[in-house]
């Protein structure tokens, strides 16, 4: 599966100090990352993951010294500048096929029955 993350963009991912969802978003990305799936994580740019890395800035917000607004949403938005130049009818028929109800359905009950398998097994 091709998976998003998004991270918030206090702390690297993984954290190097304190940072619960961070650290929840690191083994989430990594173990899915470690299961096959295509995973591109959105996160500040001192981040190290397996996953594909889409920096939003360039290290966490907390330990930069030149940030003063740690609630960076113009470092999100300055991350989705390409957005206005997107074919919109390339798009929107991309997510009909790779994003439909029942396509995504039949990627979740492929996991499922691969855990329960895996579950049984031991």
């Amino acid at each position: 599966m091709r998976i998003a993350q998004v991270a918030p963009l206090y702390e690297s991912v993984p954290p190097r100090l304190y940072g619960g969802t961070e650290r929840v978003v690191d083994g989430v990305t990594e173990e899915l990352v470690r299961r096959g799936h295509e995973v591109t994580l959105f996160a500040s740019g001192d981040s190290n993951t397996s996953a594909r890395l889409i920096p939003c800035c360039t290290r966490g917000l907390r330990l930069d010294p030149s940030v003063r607004d740690h609630v960076a949403y113009a470092e999100m938005i300055a991350a989705v500048a390409d957005v206005p130049r997107t074919d919109r009818r390339r798009c929107r028929a991309h997510v009909a096929v790779r994003f439909s109800a029942a396509r995504m359905a039949d990627a979740y009950e492929s996991i499922y029955e691969r855990v329960l398998d895996a579950a049984l097994v031991r």
